[in-house]
């Protein structure tokens, strides 16, 4: 596998961020918390007794020490310890004065010269617990007097290995309540909030997961959250709701829980998944229940941290690996970017682990918690930054999906749409065949009988009966034409037209001047346009016949307009005009309103120009 010079200088600078966050952990003299510059009791001493107050006390057998006193490094087999100090004061003033414990584990009470002060929470089984939280005990000034004062402070854990009390401060209040306000914004505040936040943050990937199950990423990102915000009410939780058995159970097990579930989570983030492993840590996370079974704290503590915090660690270092190898394959910016605060994570918890089997002090705090502020930062960018991703992708899809169902529709319209032209083409040709044969071989033949027996007749009204029917018959072929499912063409159309009426053109004397021309398809023909056209062609020759005085006719037609969009038909006479205008001829019939009714049923235009030269009607079409 070839390195680029990109991938070595990220993995230089990923040692080098690894040395940099061992040193500020383990070597670094930089401290968070300063103790106030005044006041600090660290001789004391010490009697072993299960008194509630001072007054139960002997008065000998006190031992002297310094604090801090750690019971497990003292090997204080016991549950409770009281401390006594004695402080030589000067005049204590009109102040309030306060007892400051930075470090206590778990519960303490505070008496100065033998009265109460002030104490963590109720003493008893479960205790309550502060091993995270700084106390502060504030009092009258009345309490304390020139010279020497006594300070008794009572200790009590819920295992003896876990006691501890560190130097404590006894000076005015507002020489001390700033500094315990930090810490306790650092160590209780700040991680109260952060675990809130988990907690909610998890709801809302796990909401996430809801609307997107196949992705199990979600899931078990909310699941890691959730499992580490539990893992965190150790730290603030003083009042526990179980006893300290399940308690110490519970918080030792949603921290392993917590790395095995990121490991799941970084083999579907990266995609490289290693089923041999995921079945071993599966495994030894079922046995992790077990813990819940142990008799007693001492066999949760002692298995818990020597071996399941041991495999911890090595799960831990397994994860970073991984994503080493997974970056040093593909380069990938969000591997990089988990390297980066998967490190914290690493060291811290091994801080962390180092504290809790007494090989580091305890004063130094546990961190590993701090690490999950940027890492669940990060993955919760990761995640709605992919959600948002699969949102769109989705819309995407939704819209290409949309567009092609969109095409199809129109598609299957065409198609049912030229499927009903082609069904109704079909009845309206057996119709057409129907009407065209009855009004032949009735009307029509009617027709054509009474015309050869009034040849036969003479006489003036013989002769205009006979030109009436005349008429009446080419009327008839007309409108049998139009129904000619072959004659939808308007060239052909007007070719029948002149067929049909060149007999009344010649009986008339009229020339007709043929200048009709190949024309653009015209998609909406129906035998409806079809008699309309005819109609109104029909009437305009009518007119110049009766009207014109011409001895000469024109039937024209075109295109005009850009693209061709636009066809006409003119019917144009080389008579003397209309006399008195159009609306003369108006007022005389209805010709010309039927002609331009018979136009507005077509969306077309009709045009009619008249002078002394002759007249011109213009039938004006849109192809379309």
């Amino acid at each position: 596998m070839w390195l680029t010079g990109n991938k070595v200088r990220a993995l230089v600078f990923l040692f080098c961020y690894w040395l940099v966050v061992n040193y500020l952990v383990f070597l670094s003299p930089i401290t968070f918390f300063h103790g106030p510059d005044a006041g600090l009791v660290q001789d004391v001493e010490l009697i072993v007794s299960e008194a509630a107050s001072p007054a139960g006390l002997p008065q000998t057998y006190w031992q002297p020490l310094s604090l801090p006193d750690d019971w497990y490094k003292n090997q204080r087999q016991v549950g409770q310890v009281w401390y006594r100090a004695n402080v030589s004061l000067g005049e204590p003033g009109d102040n309030i004065w306060a007892v400051y414990l930075p470090l206590v584990a778990h519960n303490a009470a505070v008496f100065i010269n033998g009265v109460w002060v002030g104490q963590g929470g109720p003493f008893g089984k479960p205790t309550s617990r502060h091993q995270n939280n700084p106390l502060l005990f504030s009092f009258s000034p009345l309490l304390l007097q020139p010279g020497e004062n006594r300070i008794d402070i009572r200790v009590q854990a819920s295992f003896h290995e876990q006691g501890y009390l560190d130097g404590f401060y006894l000076a005015p209040e507002s020489r001390l309540k700033d500094v315990h306000a930090w810490k306790h914004f650092v160590r209780v505040d700040l991680i109260r909030w952060m675990t809130m936040a988990m907690y909610l943050m998890s709801a809302i990937v796990f909401a996430f997961w809801l609307a997107r199950p196949q992705d199990s990423i979600y899931g078990l990102f909310s699941l890691e959250l959730f499992l580490w915000a539990t893992h965190n009410l150790n730290l603030f939780v003083s009042e526990i709701p179980v006893s300290a058995r399940l308690w110490e159970a519970m918080i030792m097990s949603t921290l392993g829980w917590t790395v095995i579930v990121m490991i799941f989570f970084n083999h579907r983030y990266v995609g490289e998944r290693n089923a041999g492993i995921e079945k071993f840590i599966l495994v030894f996370a079922v046995l992790g229940i077990g813990i819940f079974f142990l008799p007693d704290i001492g066999s949760i503590l002692h298995i818990g941290y020597g071996v399941w915090d041991s495999f911890l660690m090595v799960f831990g270092c397994y994860a970073i690996f991984y994503l080493l190898r997974a970056y040093v394959r593909r380069q990938d910016p969000d591997i990089f970017l988990m390297l980066l605060v998967g490190v914290p994570i690493l060291v811290f918890g091994f801080h962390d682990i180092l504290i809790v089997n007494h090989f580091l002090d305890r004063r130094d705090g546990l961190i590993m918690h701090y690490s999950a502020i940027p890492a669940a930062l990060l993955f919760s960018w990761f995640l709605i930054r992919r959600f948002v991703q699969s949102i769109n992708r989705a819309e995407h899809l939704a819209d290409t999906l949309d567009r092609r169902v969109r095409m199809k529709q129109r598609e299957l319209q065409s198609q049912y749409e030229k499927f009903q032209s082609v069904q109704e083409e079909g009845l309206l040709l057996k119709e057409r065949e129907r009407i065209m044969r009855d009004m032949h071989d009735g009307i029509g033949g009617q027709l054509v009988s009474v015309i050869s027996l009034l040849q036969e007749q003479s006489g003036d009204v013989h002769k205009k009966v006979r030109e009436k029917i005349q008429h009446s018959l080419t009327d008839l072929r007309l409108v049998i034409d139009s129904l000619d499912p072959l004659l939808n063409d308007l060239p052909t159309l007007l070719g029948m037209m002149r067929m049909r009426l060149v007999d009344q053109l010649e009986a008339a004397n009229i020339t007709l001047e043929w200048a009709v021309t190949e024309l653009p398809e015209m998609k909406n023909m129906s035998p409806r346009r079809s008699l309309h056209i005819m109609r109104i062609v029909q009437e305009s020759i009518a007119n110049s016949i009766k009207h014109a005085q011409s001895e000469k006719m024109m039937l024209a037609t075109g295109v005009i307009g850009a693209e061709n969009r636009q066809v006409y038909v003119d019917v144009i006479d080389y008579g003397i005009g209309i006399a008195g205008g159009l609306d003369a001829v108006n007022r005389q019939g209805r010709g010309i309103k039927n002609m331009q009714y018979r136009a507005q049923q077509l969306g077309a235009i009709l045009n009619i120009d008249s002078a002394a030269g002759g007249t011109r009607v213009r039938l004006l079409m849109d192809v379309e």
